[in-house]
C-alpha cells in the first residue's frame, strides 16, 4: 500500500477522529480486555469523539493554547480520551503513568513534571489516593481533572480552533529517563507521516483488529498500536501490560480468541512466549488470524524470532507473521520495517570481522543477525563513521542516521543537545538526526547492532553488552533470563575499566545459600564464549534489575544505581587487584615435571589475579578466574619462554584447568605446538 493513501487530505489529528466518527460512527474504536479476556468499556469511533470533545472543553476553560497536561493513568480507554481531549483543546499532553504509592517511586515522574512544567494533571478516579498523595508532597502546581466525569452534553460546546500541523499534539519522554529527561516534540505532521507510514505498510483497514498490551506512555504503544489502528478507523483492544509480562499465554489467547490481525511487543516477549508456553497450551491457540506480529526491540535476536515462529507454527502463525523493525520516538516510532509481504531477513557474518566493523558473509566462525526491516522511502536512512562523518559503504558499521517528515524538531528546552542531534549534514545534506546506534545496511535492509554509548571497546574488539547478558543466561535456570545489565565503569587508563554484571536470580537461585558456585560459572561462561572477564558481579532479587515499565534493560540506570550503592544485593563478587609482584618470585619450572609446571601457573594466576595462593586449585577452570584474551595471551608466552616451546595462545581454552595445561605441557612427545605457532588471538592489539 502507498504511504501517502491513509486520509490524504487530513493536515491534523482532529480531522483523523472527525472523519473517523463521519464515515464509521459505529464502528468500534477501542475497548479493554478484562482478565478473562472479556470486551468491557468499549467505545465507537463516535463515542470517543463525543467523550474527547467533552474533556477539551473543560480543559479549554483552564489552560491557554500551548500549556502542558500530564496524563498519569494506566493504559486504558480513559487514557486515550484524555490524550485526544488535550488535541481537541489545542494543548500539548505529556504521556506518563500513575504515580506510586512509595515516594521514592517518584523520582522519573518528578523529573518529568520539572521539565515540562504542566497546568493541568489527568488521571481516572481510580487513581485519586496517589495522584493526591503525590502532588500533596511535591511543590508543582497542578490542577486536578479526573477522566471520565464530564457531562457528555459540553461535547456540543466543543469549537474547532486553528491548528497549524507543525503545531506540537504530545511530548514523549524516553524509556528511563530520570535527572535529565529528554521530551521529544513530536508534531501533527510527524505523527501523520510516521503512522501513514506504518499503516500503509502493514494495509491497516477497519476489519483490523489489533490487540495492544504496550504500555501507551511508550511511542510503540501509542503510536504504533493507537494512533496508527486510528488512521485506519481500525478496532483496537487493550491489555495491561503487566499480565501480558507474567503471563504471555494471556496474549497468544486473547489473539486467538478475538480473531486479531496485528500486535506488537519487544523481543523478550517472544522469548518468553516460546519458553514459558506448554506444548499442551499451545495446542489450544489458533494464530492463524494474525499477520504482523511486530518485533520493535533492538537489535533484533535472531535465535529468539526462528524460535518463535518454529514453535508457534502448528498453532497457526504464517511464517512471515513475525515482523522485525527499527525505530526510535525522535522519528515518532519507526524508521525501517519489514513490510507485509516480507518475512524476517537472516544474515550470518564473520564474528571477527564484525568487532572490526565489517559485516562479512561467513558460514564459519558466524554471527546469525535478524535485519531491523528494509529502509522504505519517507525515510531516509544513511551508515557514517561516529568520528569521521563521513558516508560508510554497504556492510560497514557506523552510526545509523535518518532523515524525514517523521522527524521531530527535537527536544523539549533541550538546545544544546538538539544542536547536537537534530538536522546534521551528511554528504552535504541537511536534517539527518544521529540515533546513538550503531548499524549496517545489507542489500536495502537494516541490522542493529547495538548502541553506540553502550558499546565498550576490550583489547581492540566491539563488544555489546546484550550479547554477553545472553550468555550469562545459559549457565542455567538460577539467572533470570532478561534479568541481567553488563555496562563498563572506566578507570583512569584503560588497563584499569572494569566490566561489570548486574544479574537478577531466579527463585531457585535466591533459595541458594553460597553463590559462590554460581559466580564461577558466571565467570567461566562469559571468559570462554567472549574471552573477556567479568571484574564485577552482583546478584539481585527476582524484578530488581532496573528496567523501563516496557520491559528494557536501563543500563545506564544500572551502571549509576551501582555506582551510587543503590542496588539491594544478595551476593557480589570483585575481582581483586592484582598484586605488584615481579616474575622472580615465582617458582623455579622445571620442564617435563607436570607438578612443576602446575605450581608455576597456580603461582601465576595468584598473582595475575590477586589471589590467595590457597584459593586456586589445580583442577579449577582457568575460565572461572575470568582469565580473557589478553590472559591467555600472557600466560602461553611466558609458558613459552620458560619451556623453550612456541605455543598457541589459545592453549589454555584447550586444556582449561591448571592440572590438564600443566599434563599436557609435560609431555615430552608431543609436538604440535612446536612447528605450528598462531598470532595472538584475533582482534587483540
Amino acid at each position: 500500500m502507498n504511504n501517502t493513501s491513509v486520509l490524504p487530505s487530513v493536515t491534523n489529528w482532529v480531522q483523523v477522529l472527525e472523519h473517523q466518527a463521519r464515515t464509521g460512527a459505529d464502528h468500534r474504536a477501542i475497548g479493554e480486555l478484562s482478565s478473562d479476556l472479556e470486551q468491557s468499556k468499549q467505545l465507537s469511533y463516535l463515542e470517543l469523539t463525543r467523550q474527547a470533545k467533552a474533556l477539551a472543553v473543560e480543559l479549554s476553560r483552564k489552560t491557554s493554547f500551548g500549556d502542558r497536561v500530564l496524563l498519569v493513568m494506566p493504559s486504558s480507554v480513559d487514557y486515550v480520551v484524555g490524550f485526544f481531549a488535550c488535541i481537541y483543546a489545542g494543548v500539548i499532553a505529556v504521556t506518563a503513568y500513575p504515580p506510586h504509592l512509595k515516594k521514592r517511586d517518584w523520582y522519573r515522574l518528578n523529573a518529568i513534571a520539572a521539565d515540562c512544567q504542566p497546568s493541568i494533571v489527568l488521571y481516572s478516579q481510580k487513581q485519586s489516593p496517589q495522584v493526591d498523595k503525590w502532588l500533596q508532597n511535591t511543590a508543582f502546581a497542578m490542577e486536578k481533572i479526573i477522566v471520565g466525569e464530564q457531562d457528555l452534553n459540553n461535547a456540543n460546546l466543543w469549537r474547532q480552533g486553528n491548528i497549524d500541523e507543525n503545531d506540537l499534539v504530545y511530548l514523549q519522554y524516553s524509556s528511563g529517563s530520570t535527572g535529565n529527561p529528554k521530551g521529544v516534540m513530536l508534531s501533527h505532521a510527524n505523527l501523520l507521516s510516521n503512522t501513514r507510514l506504518i499503516a500503509g505498510h502493514y494495509a491497516m483497514s477497519p476489519d483490523d483488529k489489533l490487540i495492544n498490551w504496550l504500555p501507551l506512555f511508550h511511542d510503540m504503544g501509542l503510536v504504533g498500536c493507537i494512533l496508527s489502528p486510528i488512521l485506519a478507523g481500525a478496532e483496537i483492544l487493550l491489555m495491561q501490560s503487566a499480565s501480558v509480562a507474567q503471563q504471555p499465554l494471556k496474549l497468544l489467547t486473547a489473539i486467538s480468541q478475538h480473531k486479531a490481525t496485528i500486535t506488537a511487543g519487544p523481543n523478550f516477549i517472544f522469548d518468553l512466549a516460546t519458553n514459558r508456553i506448554s506444548s499442551e497450551e499451545k495446542a489450544q491457540l489458533d494464530l492463524s488470524s494474525l499477520k504482523a506480529f511486530v518485533n520493535g526491540a533492538e537489535p533484533i535476536n535472531a535465535q529468539t524470532i526462528k524460535d518463535f515462529s518454529h514453535y508457534f507454527a502448528d498453532a497457526g502463525l504464517a511464517a512471515n507473521a513475525v515482523k522485525p523493525n527499527y525505530g526510535m520516538a525522535e522519528a515518532c516510532l519507526m524508521v525501517t520495517c519489514t513490510t507485509l509481504e516480507q518475512g524476517y531477513q537472516l544474515c550470518s557474518v564473520d564474528k571477527d570481522q564484525l568487532q572490526l566493523d565489517k559485516a562479512i558473509t561467513a558460514e564459519q566462525n558466524a554471527h546469525e543477525l535478524a535485519a531491523s526491516g528494509t529502509i522504505i522511502p519517507g525515510l531516509e536512512v544513511k551508515i557514517i563513521h561516529p568520528d569521521t562523518r563521513v558516508t560508510l559503504p554497504d556492510s560497514y558499521v557506523g552510526e545509523i542516521m535518518f532523515r524525514g517528515d517523521s522527524v521531530c524538531r527535537g527536544y523539549w528546552q533541550k538546545p544544546e543537545l538538539n544542536e547536537k542531534t537534530f538536522d546534521q549534514v551528511i554528504d552535504g545534506e541537511t536534517g539527518y538526526m544521529c540515533s546513538g546506534d550503531l548499524g549496517f545496511i545489507k542489500e536495502n535492509q537494516l541490522f542493529v547492532t547495538g548502541r553506540r554509548k553502550e558499546m565498550f571497546i576490550i583489547n581492540g574488539r566491539n563488544f555489546y553488552p546484550q550479547d554477553l547478558e545472553k550468555t550469562v543466561t545459559r549457565v542455567g535456570d538460577e539467572v533470570m533470563i532478561h534479568g541481567g545489565a553488563v555496562f563498563e565503569i572506566p578507570g583512569q587508563d584503560p588497563s584499569e575499566n572494569r566490566l561489570v554484571l548486574v544479574q537478577e536470580l531466579s527463585r531457585k537461585g535466591l533459595a541458594q545459600k553460597d553463590h559462590s558456585e554460581l559466580i564461577k560459572n558466571i565467570l567461566s561462561q562469559v571468559a570462554e564464549v567472549h574471552e573477556v572477564k567479568l571484574t564485577d558481579i552482583v546478584l539481585l532479587r527476582p524484578m530488581a534489575l532496573p528496567k523501563t515499565t516496557s520491559g528494557k534493560i536501563q543500563r545506564v540506570g544500572c551502571r549509576e544505581a551501582y555506582l551510587n550503592n543503590q542496588l539491594t544485593i544478595v551476593a557480589s563478587w570483585q575481582q581483586p587487584k592484582a598484586k605488584n609482584h615481579s616474575s622472580q618470585q615465582l617458582p623455579e619450572m622445571q620442564a617435563g615435571c607436570a607438578k612443576s609446571i602446575a605450581a608455576w601457573i597456580s603461582a601465576w594466576v595468584a598473582q595475575r589475579f590477586g589471589l590467595p595462593a590457597e584459593e586456586v586449585t589445580q583442577t579449577q577452570e582457568l575460565s572461572q578466574l575470568g582469565l580473557d584474551s589478553i590472559d591467555a595471551m600472557t600466560l602461553t608466552h611466558e609458558l613459552s619462554v620458560r619451556l623453550d616451546k612456541a605455543l598457541t595462545a589459545d592453549l589454555s581454552w584447550t586444556y582449561p584447568s591448571i592440572e590438564a595445561l600443566a599434563n599436557f605441557l609435560a609431555n615430552k612427545d608431543h609436538n604440535s605446538q612446536n612447528s605450528d605457532y598462531s598470532e595472538p588471538l584475533e582482534g587483540v592489539i
